[in-house]
């Protein structure tokens, strides 16, 4: 599966289910070892290095939703 595939697929999700995905892989990132510090791992935007359109097009979407949407509910 390509990177514009999983993006895509992502975009079909309801608007709490793709913040909740967004959240968790911020999560996952921010609690991944140092370099050097058990096995590495890539990092999130250096995954997407061969398709910028794709970064572009994410942060243009969560800054439109940021705008007229709450990010957390009161669950």
């Amino acid at each position: 599966m390509t990177p514009h595939q999983i993006y895509e697929a992502i975009r079909s999700l309801p608007v709490p289910e793709r913040l909740r995905l967004v959240e968790r892989v911020v999560h996952d990132v921010a609690e991944a070892p140092a370099p050097g510090e058990g096995s590495p791992k890539p990092s999130l935007l250096g995954l997407f290095e061969q398709e910028p359109e794709v970064i572009d097009e994410i942060c243009s979407q969560a800054l439109r939703d940021r705008s007229v949407r709450r990010l957390r509910t009161d669950e």
